[in-house]
């Protein structure tokens, strides 16, 4: 049985899509904060049952008979690493998980200022198979309901992040989720394992700005606000203190060009190259035009 954590996020909707096509599935649950809400938009038919890191009695109907799991780590912080991610992990191994997938970041290995750092250690020391995934930036973020990117482009004509003139390696969470399933259909043969899996190549916000231009058939333009400008906006609009806050993060190491690391890894784990930015442009064109946000 292997269960899914973070069913909306980038990789998750992205895994769960894959699962529900196949003709003969895995034996799968999906642990969802809004189950009824999930089913909602996916048919009845998904296995999905309650799940709140924070509610520790939804978690035992969660890891009933689980075998594998994949885990992604909510809005990353060092509280919730003490509060939610080392007690399920630890929950996990009790219940017989034998193999956990987990979704990391590059540069985690830095130190415990990355709060990831402290959950691939635990993961290490809990003597549970593991394989870590250390995953760049999704471009699926630019239309992320959560990030309102994709207000700022269909509404504005501008991609409206505090990058500077970094560099970012995008990657298609659709090429993540694959590369997850195919860790799960083997987990043995990738245990113990700790990938950086990037896009095909870096990018500036210029040049994003200019694929989406194209993409999209409207003018899109990097206005490079300031962090302060880019938080004050954001944050009218109504997204969390915490979500302004680990974007701001994440873009100032782009900032800083530290958001520029590049791997192989993925297309060899694919057998196929990275999604460009390019194709992935033109995919979701239909998700700018309608405003279906996800």
């Amino acid at each position: 049985m292997i269960v899914l954590t973070g069913p909306t996020g980038n990789i998750g909707t992205e895994l769960l899509n894959l699962l529900s096509a196949q003709e003969d599935p895995p034996p799968y649950r999906v642990a969802a904060h809004s189950p009824e809400r999930l089913r909602a938009r996916l048919g009845r038919d998904v296995p999905a049952v309650a799940f709140d890191y924070d509610d520790r009695s939804t978690w035992p109907a969660v890891l009933d008979g689980a075998t594998s799991l994949f885990l992604l780590f909510p809005l990353p912080s060092p509280r919730t690493v003490r509060t939610r991610m080392v007690p399920f992990i630890d929950a996990a191994v009790a219940a017989g998980v034998g193999h956990i997938v987990y979704v990391s970041v590059p540069g985690a290995q830095a130190g415990p200022i990355v709060p990831h750092n402290r959950v691939e250690a635990h993961l290490r020391a809990s003597g549970v198979g593991y394989t870590i995934l250390r995953c760049g930036f999704f471009m699926q973020n630019l239309c992320r309901a959560v990030s309102t990117h994709g207000v700022d482009i269909v509404e504005r004509g501008e991609l409206f992040v505090p990058a500077g003139r970094g560099r970012t390696v995008f990657l298609d969470a659709r090429d993540v989720a694959e590369a997850v399933r195919i860790v799960l259909q083997d987990p043995a043969a990738h245990a113990g394992r700790t990938l950086t899996l990037t896009g095909p190549w870096g990018l500036d916000m210029d040049e994003v700005a200019a694929v989406l231009s194209t993409a999209l058939d409207r003018p899109v333009r990097y206005t490079r606000p300031d962090p302060f400008r880019f938080a004050a906006r954001l944050l009218r609009r109504g997204v969390s203190w915490d979500t302004v806050g680990f974007m701001a993060i994440v873009y100032t190491l782009t900032r800083w060009n530290r958001n520029d690391t590049f791997t192989t890894t993925l297309p060899e784990l694919l057998g196929r190259p990275a999604t460009t930015m390019e194709e992935w442009a033109r995919d979701y064109r239909p998700v700018f035009d309608e405003r279906a946000w996800t």
